[in-house]
């Protein structure tokens, strides 16, 4: 598997006419998808990017009013002035990197 592929699982993660869902932003080094294994196993590929925008306004308001507490989600907190070399390791998708809070 080279720089860029996406491997589905050999074993388990989908089931013979399965369904593999793909939400989020597409990350721009992945350049190929194992369309014949996915053809093979017949499953179905719903996939988008996250429509953010609309949820949004709607989750601020949530926080603001206390209903929301966003401290459960972060994976790390950095200093604002790390800033560059905390999105470098968003970026690469590095473990532990997902949601971070700059301070």
């Amino acid at each position: 598997m080279g720089v860029g592929t996406v491997k589905l699982p050999e074993e388990g993660g989908t089931a013979n006419a399965g369904l593999l869902s793909i939400i989020g932003v597409y990350p721009p080094m992945h350049r190929s998808f194992p369309t014949g294994q996915a053809m093979s196993k017949n499953l179905t590929l719903p996939m988008g990017n996250c429509n953010h925008r609309q949820y949004i306004p709607g989750m601020v308001e949530l926080v603001k009013n206390g209903s929301l507490d966003p401290e459960g989600i972060l994976t790390r907190r950095e200093p604002v002035t790390n800033v560059l070399e905390a999105y470098s390791r968003f970026d690469e998708r590095r473990p532990g990197w997902g949601k971070v809070a700059l301070q």
